[in-house]
């Protein structure tokens, strides 16, 4: 026995009475794989390696106490790389001891998000503060925002058995939170009209406490900058706590007849980390709603002129020349132009007409009454400019026979007398009508889907999917039969078109709604479909045929198509409803 044993024995036994005990010995320094008791009164027998280490142990009240503390509490990747952790004891350490910082991911993960996940230290004797680092990975990859992971201390033992100091582990801290950097975004575009805008919609995987920015960049395509859409990037912001953002790209409106044109368009975000676009590239799309001009002759009636010069009215009827020009109608039904061979283009909108007094505008037009020029209907064509401070405005309805009737009017002060003149005309198309062209007899076929079969077939197959019944998703189904494809013979039926109309959320829209008239408050505010999901089924004789096909309404182009076999033909609509729209698998989504 050495004689500090033997001195530490001693003073034990002048205190008197003891009893060191597993409860004792809670949150100090382990001493041994095995528990012990001290016990008097009774003759002192000493019981191996166990119980001379107990004897070393001082009371809790003399123990040192270690913490744990982090030099940060958040940490944002690609920012900080290095994370330093401080270990503290209230006093010098009295003998040495080591141990282990084990961190321990909630929402991080080991490896990917830090490292390493031990880290051992150790205290020399008389040392107060240890520091222990561990790294932040940077790792390229979009995450929750605001993810953890918990330091703790483990594993307390002594360097020396024989010499045990006693310190309690008091290093419990909270986690340290890893603010990502990185941006991973789904990216979409929406074709637009001309004079119209190309929507790039752009969505990340995770909301974030603080905005993120992204730029949508035009280049050049068959489309050309400037001349068919604004050039010049697009700047677009998701908010904190949002995950969507859309951008738009301003289309220009001009007169040529151009068809479809695209242009690409990069995305660029500006964070701090690595950012992932999927797809890296969109594609604009513009629709041309230049139609072809049709050829009219412009005939002009007689026009009356006013001026009131200093008080004194001059009335006199004068005459315009007739000319030719073109008609075209653009696209979408709302707007067309009127082009005079002297060089004028007159831009005509559908208006409301319900407030007009065409019975007053009539009477200052000899051949014209006031139900030619649009009385009694509700919705007309009518256009403005100006000219030198001079007004013009012009307005016309269509006939029944496809020619137009109108007037004009021009009003302003001219040599400081006021001026009115009120002309009336006609537009009348030099188009030649299509020939009629005799078809072959239409004879009942000896076998026809019927048209309320196939679309509830279709609404059996897709109601499971939009969590609708079959009932309830009927009025989003239109049928049509398809083109007469009969021989005479009375062998061949004719196709059964189904279809739905989506919005660009895949959600369906009304079968029977109707885009609101210039007069309606709600009047250029229709949500208009998207895409248009088509299912056609066809009798053979031998079994049901069944394509589909999803097209977009702008373009009209297909985004995908499903043909069956003819060798596949099955004798259930409901399996060829089922083909075909597995064949397509569209993204679908519940009506609002």
């Amino acid at each position: 026995m050495t004689r500090s044993f033997r001195e530490y024995v001693r003073q034990a036994r002048r205190k008197g009475r003891f009893h060191i005990s597993r409860q004792r010995l809670t949150g100090m320094l382990p001493l041994s794989d095995r528990s012990c008791t001290l016990r008097q009164p009774g003759p002192f027998r000493p019981s191996g390696t166990a119980f001379a280490a107990a004897l070393l142990l001082p009371s809790a009240a003399l123990a040192q106490t270690l913490t744990l503390e982090p030099t940060m509490r958040e940490v944002r990747e690609g920012v900080t790389r290095d994370v330093q952790l401080l270990l503290k004891l209230d006093a010098p350490a009295k003998q040495a001891f080591r141990g282990e910082i084990r961190l321990a991911g909630a929402g991080a993960t080991a490896g990917t998000d830090f490292a390493p996940t031990v880290l051992p230290f150790t205290f020399m004797k008389g040392e107060v503060v240890k520091t222990a680092t561990f790294t932040i990975i940077d790792d390229g990859e979009d995450e929750p925002y605001r993810e953890q992971l918990v330091p703790s201390v483990a594993a307390l033992s002594p360097l020396d058995t024989t010499q045990v100091p006693a310190v309690i582990n008091a290093a419990a801290m909270g986690p340290i939170a890893i603010l990502d950097n990185d941006n991973e975004y789904t990216v979409s575009a929406s074709g637009g009209e001309e004079g119209g805008a190309v929507t790039v919609t752009v969505r990340q995987a995770f909301d974030s406490e603080i905005p993120a920015m992204v730029s949508a960049v035009p280049g050049g395509g068959s489309a050309t900058p400037g001349a068919d859409f604004a050039p010049w990037r697009v700047q677009g912001t998701l908010p904190s706590g949002t995950t969507e953002t859309t951008l738009t790209i301003p289309l220009a409106e001009d007169d040529e007849v151009e068809g479809t044109e695209s242009f690409p368009i990069a995305l660029v975000d500006h964070g701090p980390g690595t950012a992932f676009f999927e797809p890296s590239q969109v594609t604009g799309r513009i629709t041309d709603t230049t139609r072809p001009a049709e050829p009219v002759r412009i005939e002009y009636t007689e026009g009356v002129v006013k001026m009131d010069v200093r008080g004194m009215l001059i009335e006199q009827p004068f005459q315009h020349q007739s000319m030719q020009g073109t008609l075209r109608k653009h696209r979408g039904g709302d707007r067309m132009t009127l082009s005079q061979s002297n060089g004028k283009d007159l831009e005509l909108r559908r208006y409301c007409a319900q407030d007009t007094d065409f019975g007053a505008i009539a009477a200052d037009l000899p051949g014209l009454s006031a139900a030619e020029i649009g009385g009694g209907r509700d919705t007309g064509w009518r256009g403005a400019f100006t000219v030198d401070d001079i007004n013009f405005d012009y307005a016309m309805a269509e006939r029944p026979d496809g020619t137009y009737a109108g007037y004009g009017r021009q009003q302003g002060n001219v040599d400081g007398a006021d001026v009115l003149t009120v002309h009336g005309f006609r537009v009348i198309p030099l188009s030649d009508p299509e020939p009629d062209v005799p078809r072959l007899p239409a004879d009942p076929p000896e076998t026809q889907v019927p048209l309320d079969d196939a679309a509830d077939a279709v609404a059996r197959e897709l109601a499971d999917e939009l969590g609708m019944s079959p009932a309830a998703l009927r009025p989003y189904i239109s049928v049509t039969p398809g083109a007469d494809g009969t021989r005479g013979d009375g062998a061949s039926a004719r196709a059964v078109e189904v279809e739905i109309w989506l919005d660009g959320e895949g959600r369906p829209l009304p079968a029977d709604r109707t885009a609101p008239g210039p007069c309606d408050p709600n009047y250029g505010k229709a949500e208009p479909a998207v895409s248009r999901l088509r299912y056609r089924f066809h009798d053979t004789g031998d079994g049901i045929v069944a394509q589909g096909a999803v097209e977009d309404v702008e373009s009209g182009r297909l985004e995908s198509a499903f043909m069956e076999d003819f060798d596949t033909a099955t004798d259930s609509l409901a399996t060829a409803a089922q083909r075909a729209h597995d064949g397509l698998s569209p993204g679908l989504s519940a009506p609002q």
